[in-house]
């Protein structure tokens, strides 16, 4: 081969790294577009998640912390406790054997009973009677929601709500009436 035929590699490299150089650059690009994808991706299901999260948080005056709690335990272990209404009048406690005394005004009412699903079924030995309801429980409080009374369906649907308390203080019959002519005579 004469010097005028060699072939020389240094020309050969030179043309050869502006395309590795490309390669790269195209790698870098499409990586760094990659992993914005991903970031987006990840802010847009973390949005998703935190907004209406706090949006219920919010409605139902729980922290997040309560609502997993109550997310993840069973309606079982949250119904074990005191359970109140607001007027005083009806109460509820649930024990961890299974046991429940149900109180109305003055007088109280105990049994047995069992939850399945969002069922909840007491059974009063006393009148050999039971009672079906709809549950929906959580930390703070507790719906009850009449499904059948003995074994006949209820028409009518209504429902109990209770908060948990530490302490049952339920209201006597002689409240209860002097409240109802205190009212009475404050409206005349």
């Amino acid at each position: 081969m004469d010097n005028n035929e060699k072939f020389d590699m240094s020309e050969f490299s030179k043309e050869a790294e502006p395309k590795e150089e490309k390669k790269a650059t195209a790698k870098s690009k499409s990586s760094i577009n990659y992993k914005m994808i991903i970031s987006i991706v990840i802010a847009v299901i973390l949005v998703i998640i935190i907004v209406p999260s706090g949006i219920y948080c919010a409605v139902n005056k729980e922290t997040p912390k309560q609502v997993i709690v109550d997310t993840f335990s069973s309606s079982e272990d949250q119904l074990v406790g005191k359970w109140q209404g607001a007027t005083g009048v009806s109460a509820y406690e649930f024990k961890e054997d299974g046991t429940y005394i149900s109180y109305i005004s003055s007088f109280d009412f105990s049994g047995t009973y069992t939850i399945k699903g969002n069922k909840l079924t007491l059974f009063n030995a006393a009148s050999n009677g039971n009672v079906v309801y709809k549950v929906k429980v959580n930390s703070k409080s507790l719906t009850l929601t009449l499904i059948e009374e003995n074994g006949v369906e209820s028409e009518e649907k209504d429902e109990i709500k209770l908060d948990r308390v530490d302490t049952i203080r339920t209201r006597t019959l002689s409240d209860i009436i002097d409240d109802y002519t205190t009212t009475t005579k404050d409206a005349k």
